[in-house]
């Protein structure tokens, strides 16, 4: 998913380039250029003072709404962008409005929109980034390479362009070519916070454990709130057998965003290896997507039986042995399992003997 950081760059780049072709021929109500690179409540206040002066003109409400946009005003920002577009109909104003239903998570929405501007001969490189992104989310890959090919045609020297160009390839399984665009973007711009994440996640992957940790440590330094990120670390920490720190780190992942499966199925493991079994099942209730997995019905299967879940245990080392009938481990769980469900209970034994008279 597209940052808010690089929306935000993607503002100063459109707001600093001039909003549409008019430009130069209506009077300037206000120094744009200088409101683009001064404080956001100084851009709100030098805008506001603007419109009330010209109250026609659309391209003073696209740019108050980008700058709302950077304070995360969302709503105000929609707002105002719908005056802009009302006003003039220019391509630029439907690319900011394109952006704002995308961080409102109306991304359905934002598409037509940002191809609209894109039809309409509005060229910019963060518009393909955009366009980019929003393909990668739909899984229309082939679309997004093409963007990511124009972003890149037009601003070679652009981190972003060239990060999305790798994004396209990693998840076309390119991850060579991937890896020398991160690093290029990283060239351009180091303090790329989302280039070090994609780095590290490929070297976990390889694994080159160094190269992951390296970039685990430079991008949480400068994007120390990145869950991701300290999923990465966490399962670094694993693999130096740090196992506390490791649990740590998940719970830090999902303190940050509690969705995360990934997050969830290693607390899950975690929990287990301390006996902390209800705590165990909850987290995996939490990752279905690790469902079909051995690790994941190992954990389920011992957890229920610690429990004294014996039933839902069996007909979970049951799975086990669907997905791999050699499973040794579980063949014996079913048996022992079946043995304990269908043994007469020593209680039941007494009432019968007392039933018969001995």
């Amino acid at each position: 998913m597209m940052s808010r950081w690089v929306l935000s760059w993607v503002v100063v780049v459109w707001m600093l380039s001039g909003c549409g072709k008019e430009e130069g021929t209506r009077e300037q109500m206000v120094d744009l250029e200088a409101v683009a690179v001064e404080d956001p409540a100084k851009q709100l206040v030098s805008l506001s003072e603007a419109i009330e002066r010209s109250k026609r003109d659309g391209s003073l409400y696209a740019r108050r709404a980008m700058v709302l946009l950077r304070q995360d005003e969302l709503d105000k920002a929609l707002s105002d962008v719908n005056e802009a577009i009302r006003l003039s109909k220019e391509p630029a104003n439907f690319f900011v409005k394109a952006q704002v239903l995308y961080l409102m998570g109306r991304r359905e929405e934002a598409l037509p929109l940002a191809l609209q501007a894109e039809r309409n001969s509005f060229e910019s490189s963060s518009l393909y980034v955009l366009l980019t992104e929003l393909y990668l989310d739909k899984g229309e890959y082939a679309k997004a390479s093409r963007f990511a090919k124009q972003a890149l045609e037009l601003s070679p020297d652009d981190p972003y362009a060239v990060y999305y160009k790798g994004r396209v390839s990693e998840v076309t399984g390119d991850t060579v070519v991937a890896i020398r665009h991160y690093q290029q973007a990283l060239e351009f711009k180091p303090d790329f916070a989302e280039t070090h994440r994609s780095l590290a996640g490929l070297y976990l992957a390889q694994p080159d454990l160094a190269q992951a940790r390296k970039h685990t440590e430079h991008g949480l330094r400068l994007s120390p709130e990145d869950p991701e990120l300290w999923h990465y670390k966490g399962v670094l920490q694993l693999q130096s057998a740090r196992k506390d720190s490791a649990l740590a780190s998940f719970e830090k992942v999902l303190a940050l965003s509690d969705t995360m499966q990934a997050a969830h199925f290693q607390l899950a493991q975690l929990r287990h290896g301390l006996g902390e079994n209800e705590l165990a099942l909850q987290h995996l209730e939490n990752a279905p997507r690790y469902s079909k997995e051995l690790k994941y019905l190992s954990v389920r299967a011992s957890s229920l039986e610690r429990t004294g879940e014996n039933l839902a245990a069996m007909r979970t080392y049951e799975r086990m042995l669907a997905i791999e009938p050699k499973h040794t481990y579980a063949r014996q769980s079913v048996a022992r399992l079946r043995y304990r469900l269908e043994r007469p209970r020593p209680q039941l034994d007494s009432m019968a003997v007392r039933q018969r008279g001995f």
